[in-house]
């Protein structure tokens, strides 16, 4: 059987937050082929390959159906150690929001997979640059620890 990427699978990701209680509208959404990598130890790392489609969700917290290049599903009916899907990087970001990133999401032939990203609020005082919480004294009180 030819290991070849010959298919179509399908990806919708819904972008949320509140524990996936309430849609994220305009959140950007980047696919990434998987890249893996043998480190060296025999441990495989993963890393963004080329950027495959970027979009924004709609008023539901939705993008738009996309289709990926996937393997054959016949490859499972095969011995050995051949995965019969593709692998893809997702990334989802918005203003005001901690990113998130879903690495090796699996694509098969034929199916639709969903995938929900639940976006984390900011804080005031969250920096979104290195997701650790900063303070600034002049707008923070600090309380004293007398008891």
């Amino acid at each position: 059987m030819d290991n070849t990427i010959d298919t179509i699978g399908f990806l919708t990701v819904n972008v949320r937050t509140a524990n996936g209680a309430i849609p994220i509208e305009g959140a950007l959404v980047n696919i990434y082929e998987n890249i893996e990598t043998d480190n060296g130890n025999g441990d495989l790392t993963n890393a963004n390959g080329h950027l495959i489609y970027s979009m924004r969700t709609d008023s539901s917290g939705q993008t738009e159906k996309v289709a990926l290049p996937t393997k054959n599903v016949a490859l499972s009916l095969e011995p050995g150690n051949v995965r019969p899907f593709m692998s893809y990087n997702v990334f989802a970001s918005k203003e005001g929001y901690f990113d998130s990133d879903v690495i090796n999401m699996p694509i098969f032939q034929g199916i639709t997979s969903v995938q929900p990203i639940n976006l984390i609020p900011l804080s005031e005082f969250s920096s979104p640059i290195d997701d650790v919480p900063f303070y600034d004294s002049r707008f923070v009180e600090i309380p004293d620890n007398d008891l």
